[in-house]
């Protein structure tokens, strides 16, 4: 067995201890056997009904919404070929949240399903890259430190678009949109949890078929030319396809920003930079880190219950703080 398949082993086995803790803490405290006895079928009846109607498809959630965050920020340093790039900086939170807001107003809380909410996060998302890619390219290329600057302006931009549309609808669809902003996983059901995994399924293929083509992208344009590849076509499709994973996770928990920035750089760490390790070592590491933001985020200040988004969004503000002074260049 190689290094880095314990690697990834081990942080499994820790996502899923995460996992069972998670799902026992709550004002309902549920001992390991109690959890257990639940799972399995029969547990207390009141036991079994917080952890199969709650707690459960709300840790799935966070999991699946996690690897695919994670992941997204893989597809998108690669692309790019920054280190720094993720998917909240670039625009895909403020862009999905701008989606789901303009949908609400246009068509009322009916369209809000766990079906159609990817949909129009991703259309809002990919406009939002497009529009900081667009705006940040010259003949030269696209710088990173412009790419960086001009993310943060257009996402800054397009929150406050999205707060003064909230401003004028009604206080229904304004706490819909509040919800996806903060990045709350509160309305967590099994709807969120299949509608997510299915979208996982159809996309995470691709991604895994598409590792060498991954690798290749790091080198410079030339040598990638040499190599028969068509540049820019490439990037095109592994753009559209990390917005397509980091807005359809987003739709279902709203704008979690700075998670695919901390992912990857930390499974790089574990694993090396070839994609065929570092793709599941950053969606696991996504997992636990958005699964212990969120833990957290509902226990330690309860009654009151910090929305996950928020979490992360500290903790990850800073370390980007720290490699961007860290970052040469």
């Amino acid at each position: 067995m190689s290094s880095h398949l314990r690697t990834l082993l081990l942080v499994l086995a820790i996502v899923i201890v995460a996992s069972l803790v998670s799902m026992s803490l709550g004002s309902h405290w549920m001992s390991p056997t109690s959890l257990a006895s639940s799972l399995l079928g029969y547990g207390h009846a009141t036991h079994e009904m917080i952890l199969w109607s709650f707690r459960l498809p709300r840790v799935l959630l966070v999991l699946l919404v996690g690897w695919a965050i994670a992941i997204s920020g893989v597809l998108m340093q690669a692309v790019l070929r920054n280190d720094l790039a993720e998917p909240g900086i670039l625009g895909v939170a403020t862009g999905g949240n701008l989606g789901v807001t303009l949908a609400l107003i246009l068509f009322g809380t009916q369209i809000a399903s766990p079906w159609s909410l990817p949909a129009m996060s991703i259309a809002g998302g990919l406009l939002a890259v497009l529009l900081v890619c667009g705006l940040a390219i010259d003949r030269s290329g696209i710088y990173p430190a412009r790419l960086l600057l001009t993310g943060v302006a257009v996402s800054a931009a397009l929150g406050s678009f999205t707060l003064v549309l909230s401003l004028n609808i009604d206080r229904q669809i304004y706490a819909q949109a509040l919800a996806w902003a903060t990045g709350s996983f509160n309305k967590a059901d099994w709807n969120y949890v299949l509608a997510l995994a299915v979208w996982l399924v159809v996309l995470m293929p691709i991604v895994l078929a598409i590792c060498p083509v991954l690798n290749i992208l790091r080198l410079r344009d030339e040598n990638v030319i040499g190599l028969g590849l068509n540049v820019f076509q490439w990037r095109v499709l592994l753009l559209v396809l990390a917005v397509a994973l980091g807005a359809a996770a987003m739709a279902m928990s709203g704008g979690i920003v700075f998670l695919g920035l901390i992912a990857p750089h930390l499974a790089r760490r574990l694993v090396g930079p070839q994609h065929g390790w570092l793709i599941p070592a950053a969606g696991l590491m996504g997992m636990l880190l958005l699964l212990v933001a969120d833990t957290a985020g509902r226990t330690l200040f309860a009654p009151v219950e910090i929305p996950a988004g928020i979490m992360v969004g500290g903790v990850g503000g800073i370390y980007f703080v720290y490699q961007l002074m860290t970052t040469k260049g």
